[in-house]
This record gives structure tokens, sequence and C-alpha cells, in this order.
């Protein structure tokens, strides 16, 4: 089961965003892309290669894009995918890397440090339909714990 969170991007609540420590890069969904207003991709002619060996094209790359969790906001360039995803956002190792995140899948949890404390964050479990941004919530968000 992937870690599922809800994260802010420009004071905008972005659910059904996946944390995977194992993927290359970043993505975020064109659908989500239009959502947020179709902001300023900058081309790229490079193809994706995807885990079943087929390639597909992604509509451009999105420059320090601001993600905000716990209160931390992070900068990444994250290509936009257009194409079926299972997520309106997929946070990849550089995410991981540039936050710190820690990692428990055993207890569903991450932690980081910012502004001095460690923040923790549990992924709330449920069973249900994928959530995207034009489907009301049935989830409140993650439970925050800032030490």
């Amino acid at each position: 089961m992937p870690f599922q969170v809800t994260v802010q991007v420009y004071n905008i609540d972005v659910p059904s965003t996946i944390i995977d420590e194992g993927a290359y890069i970043s993505l975020l969904s064109s659908t989500t892309w239009k959502y947020l207003g179709s902001l300023q991709l900058v081309p790229i002619t490079q193809s994706l290669l995807d885990f079943n060996k087929g390639t597909s094209q992604p509509l451009g790359i999105l420059m320090k894009f601001p993600i905000t969790l716990g209160g931390k906001i992070v900068y990444l360039s994250v290509l936009v995918f257009q194409g079926p995803l299972d997520f309106n956002l997929l946070l990849g190792h550089d995410y991981v890397y540039v936050t710190g995140v820690l990692f428990s899948s055993l207890f569903h949890v991450i932690s980081f440090l910012h502004e001095g404390r460690i923040v923790v964050i549990r992924q709330i479990s449920f069973i249900g339909p994928n959530l995207t941004l034009d489907q009301p919530s049935s989830l409140n968000g993650p439970c925050m714990q800032v030490v």
C-alpha cells in the first residue's frame, strides 16, 4: 500500500498525493495541473519509460513547484504527465532526499525535521476508491504531530 497524504500547493489541498521513495521522478497528473491553473511548463523532449516498457511523452516540467507538508515547503521540478493515473501527485526520491523524510512502512508513518522539531505524519488507512480533485474527499487528512 503506497503512503498517501494530502499536501498543499499554492494554498490548495492536493489529496491522493503518494510519497514513493522508490520512484525516480516526481509526477503531477495533467488533471491536477489544469485544476491548479495550467501553470507555465518548460518543454521536454524525453519520453518516459514505464514499468511495462511502454513510453509516454510528458507535457513538460513545472520548475520550482512549491509543495507543503507539515508546514515545510519544498520546491521541486515536477513532470506533468498526461494519461490515466491513480494519483494526483507522486513525490519520488527527489522529494524524500530534499525533505529528509524517514519512512516506517510498518506503522504507516513518516517523519522529518522542520524548524528544529520533528514532524510526524501518520497515514490514515481507508478502504475505498481513489480520490481525485474532481471528487469530494472522504478523508479528513493526515494525522500530524510536532515533537
